[in-house]
């Protein structure tokens, strides 16, 4: 528990120095030497990153800047933020996955998307709760979750929904409509353009899961970043970036 709120901080930190306000000192600080890069947009390794960086505080900023709204979920050596930036005047929602080594970054992984204008839920993306609650019940949410994507999304056995989601469930992937019966229908409609084919990490802190998989999107490689809210044993919100693989 310890590491994983130090892990927290120096993340919460890197955005706060480095990313909002340019801190590069603090960058080469916390970032080791043998980084690993796994995201399209940066160049790999160190270096490649705090390119990008650098070249992140040369862009126009936006005029009326929106506020960071940030998710943060950490277990043991690995972080995840959801959050939502401004990029070339559009609104954009982000999934950063980190691992950290003795205080230190040296792992990334990410998914990046744009907001629509408007969703079959009409919910943004980014709102929603961001409290972490019910951590004692941390193992058992993963178990919910891990069953779940195996059950319903790999294995296609989409009339077990009810085991494991709420018929209220609170939905804010913009391609899928409220409800149970909202999910139902798109992983009905979607079985040629969506399909998971393997998860590839859960991460718990509480009440939320995340779940870092990979598949099929629009028949082509991609990667997918879902975040659940639990209560109760059954999922009760759920938010997700998704993003092709090249």
């Amino acid at each position: 528990m310890q590491n994983t709120e130090r892990n927290k901080s120096i993340i919460r930190d890197f955005y706060r120095r480095t990313v909002a306000h340019g801190d590069l000192d603090y960058a080469e600080q916390i970032i080791a030497d043998d980084y690993i890069q796994h995201s399209l947009m940066v160049k790999p390794g160190k270096a490649g990153l705090l390119e990008a960086l650098k070249a992140m505080q040369q862009m126009p900023k936006p005029t009326t800047p929106a506020k960071p709204f940030m998710r943060l979920i950490a277990e043991n050596d690995y972080v995840v933020t959801n959050l939502r930036f401004e990029f070339g005047g559009k609104p954009m929602v982000v999934v950063d996955l980190f691992r950290l080594r003795n205080g230190q970054v040296i792992e990334h992984w990410d998914a990046i998307q744009q907001q629509p204008e408007t969703t079959l839920n009409r919910h943004p993306m980014m709102d929603g709760a961001v409290d972490m609650e019910d951590i004692g019940a941390t193992e058992a949410n993963k178990n919910v979750v891990s069953a779940f994507f195996q059950r319903v999304l790999i294995e296609r056995k989409i009339d077990a929904l009810s085991d494991y989601v709420t018929s209220d469930l609170i939905q804010h992937k913009p391609e899928i409509a409220n409800g149970r019966d909202g999910l139902w229908q798109y992983l009905q409609e979607k079985k040629g353009d969506f399909d998971i084919q393997k998860v590839l990490r859960i991460i718990g802190e509480g009440n939320f899961v995340v779940v870092q998989s990979e598949g099929q999107l629009d028949q082509k490689p991609g990667a997918f970043y879902d975040i659940f809210r639990l209560s109760q044993g059954k999922i009760v919100e759920q938010w997700g970036v998704q993003q092709p693989m090249s």
